[in-house]
């Protein structure tokens, strides 16, 4: 690991001053955005509290924000860690787009050079390939989310032993036939209409069905091609999203777990805020995504938000 001193022309670091100001970045990887803070002397539990998340994050009112993320030590054999909240304070096990965003944060203001980048999350550590673009900022990350488990006990999903498929599963008067995956987080896969007001209307009823103990990002996914899938999304802590990276992961693998795609090439996952390419390997081995993050702006929080 090379993690000695900052980039020579790096910005200041998003972090608190000994006037107790604290400072954050704010990030985005295709719309779903996310407010990085950088704990001070190991003080990232002390700032990262639910309620604080949901006050920083809550749109009109705070920040706004689909998370809340702090880099922190690494504990199990990692370059760094990443500490993220949702906009509800829970505490998800992955999150696709936010990770991009803790990477180009994690170079381009801590000075971390290594490239993979290995970031431990909840779900584990991910490996993450960066890519800078002409002006020497980080354009894109590649990330290798794991190998995807259809699983019951692992997802998890209900109704005993066996893959999660075809799971038949109702909401607003509707019975709709759902894949249960796990990407690092527990995802319901539809195939049929990717009309996002399905997402709206449904989303909130779905995420906390029954057959999903623990919640679950629902996918509302509309195959146009055999590499090319639109994607609608719920996300379990956050409501609707403009993308989720976990979740256009789990989409792709569903259509070749389902016969629907094939693996070992890239798939085009659209999602409301854009899209990301993601490649299922042969046997389901793991599966990589790659997309964009950007740096939105840069602030101050005030004292009303950190109360």
């Amino acid at each position: 690991m090379d993690a000695r001193g900052a980039l020579a022309n790096a910005p200041p670091r998003a972090t608190i001053s000994r006037s107790g100001d604290v400072r954050f970045i704010k990030y985005h990887g295709l719309g779903n955005d996310f407010v990085v803070l950088e704990a001070d002397g190991g003080r990232e539990q002390a700032l990262m509290t639910p309620d604080r998340a949901r006050r920083i994050c809550r749109r009109g009112f705070g920040v706004g924000a689909d998370g809340l993320m702090v880099a922190a030590p690494a504990i199990a054999g990692g370059h760094l860690r990443m500490w993220l909240l949702n906009s509800d304070g829970s505490t998800p096990q992955m999150c696709g787009n936010g990770i991009r965003c803790f990477v180009k944060y994690a170079v381009e203001v801590l000075g971390y050079a290594d490239n993979p980048l290995h970031v431990e999350t909840p779900g584990g550590i991910k490996a993450c390939a960066w890519r800078r673009g002409d002006d020497g900022l980080i354009t894109s990350v590649r990330v290798d989310m794991g190998a995807p488990c259809f699983e019951r006990r692992a997802v998890p999903v209900a109704g005993g032993e066996g893959e999660a498929l075809n799971v038949l599963v109702e909401a607003g008067g509707r019975t709709f036939d759902a894949t249960g995956v796990n990407t690092g987080n527990p995802h319901m896969v539809i195939f049929g209409d990717a009309d996002r007001r399905l997402a709206e209307t449904l989303g909130p009823e779905l995420t906390a069905h029954p057959m999903w103990p623990e919640g679950a990002n629902v996918e509302f996914a509309e195959l146009r091609a055999p590499d090319a899938i639109a994607v609608s999304v719920w996300e379990r802590g956050c409501g609707l999203t403009e993308a989720c990276g976990t979740g256009a992961t789990a989409t792709a693998a569903a259509a070749v777990r389902l016969g629907l795609a094939e693996a070992g090439r890239p798939i085009t996952v659209t999602l409301p805020g854009g899209s990301l390419e993601i490649t299922i390997e042969q046997g389901l081995r793991t599966a990589w995504m790659e997309g964009p993050a950007v740096e939105a702006y840069r602030g101050v929080l005030s004292d009303d938000l950190l109360a």
